[in-house]
C-alpha cells in the first residue's frame, strides 16, 4: 500500500489508501501534497494558510493549528475555492495520480486538518520542518515538475497509454450497463462495500446529477436505527440539526444539497454535545444512517448515500471521536421517511449503548 517507515504519516497513509480508495497512490499523494505546502517560492506553509485566510477561511486554518479535537472540518466546496482553479493544486494532483476528482478532493479534506496539526506543534509555525516530512516534500517536487503524459499523442507512448487504458474503458462500460440494469429495476439495496476495497469510491464523473439521484442508504449493516425526534423544522438544502435521541442522548441530522456530499460548515458547532457525549462514554457507539427520496437511480442513490455517511463519520472523527466508537448502519426503510424529498435527504446520528 505505502512505503514503510514514515511513522508521522503511517496512520493517514493507511485511512487515506483505504477510506478514499486511494490505493497504493495515498504515499504520492502526500508527498506531492507536503511539496505544495512548503514551496517556498509561495511562501512555505505560512504562504499555503494565507491561500485559506483569503478565501475567508481564517478560523478554520486558525483551528488546525496545534491539532486536536478542536480542528473543524473543510468542505469539498472550500477546497475546490481555494485549491480547484485551472493549474491548481486539485488539477495537478487528478492529472497526476489519474483518480478521480472527488476521490482527491474528499483525501484532502482528511489529511489537511491532520498535517498542519502536526506541522504546528503548539499552535505556531516552526523556522525549520522536520527532516522526515523535507524528504517527503523532494519526492513530491519531483512527481509535481514531471510532465504528465498525453494519451492522445502519436507513436509507441501513445499506443502504450492508450493500452493503458483500455480495461478501465472496459471496466467503464460494464460499470453503465450494470446500472442500467439497476435503475430499470429499481433496486434499493445498497452495494457491498470493504474498508480496503478502493473501487467503491464513486469518481466524480458518476456522481448523479442534481435532478437525476438521491441517496439511498448507508452500508455496512442491516440493522434498523431508531429515528431522531427533530426539535425544529427540517431544511430544504444542507445544514444541520442538533436534536435529542429517543433515549434522550444527543443526536444529529445532517442535511445535504441536491448531488452533494458536503458536510454543513455548522457541523462543528452543532455536534458539540454529541461529541462531548461520546467522549465521556466510551462504550457508547454513534450509529449513522442514510435516508433518501425515491427519485432517481437506485444504484446511484445507494452510492451517494454511502459517501454522504462516510463524510458525517469522517466529520466526526475530525473533532475527536474515535472511529470506533462510529458505526454505518442501513436503517430499516429508507424511502418516505419525511415530508419532502429535500427532507428525505439526510443522514442521522444517535446514540446507542
Amino acid at each position: 500500500m505505502h512505503k514503510k517507515g514514515i511513522p508521522m504519516f503511517d496512520v493517514l497513509l493507511r485511512e487515506v489508501a483505504a477510506r478514499f480508495g486511494m490505493g497504493d497512490k495515498a504515499l504520492p499523494l502526500v508527498q506531492m501534497l507536503l511539496a505544495y505546502m512548503t514551496n517556498k517560492d509561495t511562501g512555505g506553509l505560512i504562504g499555503f494558510l494565507e491561500k485559506f485566510k483569503a478565501a475567508n477561511l481564517g478560523p478554520i486554518v486558525q483551528s488546525w493549528l496545534g491539532g486536536g479535537p478542536s480542528a473543524q472540518p473543510i468542505t469539498n466546496t472550500q477546497l475546490e475555492t481555494v485549491l480547484g482553479g485551472s493549474g491548481g493544486l486539485l488539477s495537478q494532483l487528478t492529472s497526476r495520480l489519474d483518480v478521480g476528482r472527488d476521490n482527491i478532493t474528499s483525501s484532502l479534506g482528511y489529511l489537511l486538518p491532520a498535517i498542519v496539526g502536526r506541522l504546528t506543534p503548539g499552535g505556531s509555525i516552526p523556522s525549520a520542518l522536520p527532516p522526515e516530512v523535507t524528504s517527503l516534500a523532494a519526492a513530491g517536487q519531483s512527481l509535481l515538475a514531471a510532465p504528465v503524459v498525453d494519451v492522445g499523442s502519436s507513436g509507441a507512448a501513445g499506443s502504450g497509454s492508450l493500452m493503458k487504458w483500455l480495461p478501465w474503458a472496459v471496466v467503464a462500460l460494464a460499470a453503465i450497463f450494470g446500472l442500467s440494469y439497476c435503475g430499470k429495476n429499481r433496486s434499493v439495496d445498497a452495494p457491498a462495500t470493504g474498508a480496503s476495497a478502493p473501487a467503491v469510491v464513486a469518481p466524480a464523473a458518476s456522481e448523479p446529477a442534481p435532478a437525476a439521484s438521491e441517496p439511498a442508504s448507508a452500508p455496512d449493516a442491516t440493522a434498523s436505527a431508531p429515528a431522531a425526534t427533530a426539535s425544529t423544522d427540517e431544511p430544504t438544502g444542507a445544514a444541520v440539526v442538533s436534536l435529542m435521541g429517543d433515549n434522550s442522548t444527543p443526536a444529529l441530522k445532517v442535511y445535504f444539497d441536491t448531488g452533494k456530499t458536503d458536510v454543513h460548515t455548522e457541523f462543528a458547532g452543532k455536534s458539540a454535545d454529541l461529541v462531548a457525549y461520546l467522549k465521556a462514554n466510551a462504550d457508547a457507539k454513534a450509529v449513522i444512517s442514510g435516508f433518501n427520496d425515491p427519485t432517481g437511480n437506485a444504484a446511484a442513490n445507494a452510492e451517494l448515500s454511502k459517501h454522504r455517511a462516510e463524510a458525517v463519520q469522517a466529520a466526526l472523527v475530525a473533532q475527536g471521536v474515535s472511529k470506533d466508537q462510529t458505526v454505518l448502519e442501513k436503517p430499516a426503510e429508507t424511502t418516505g421517511t419525511a415530508a419532502s424529498n429535500a427532507a428525505s435527504r439526510r443522514v442521522e446520528v444517535i446514540v446507542r449503548k
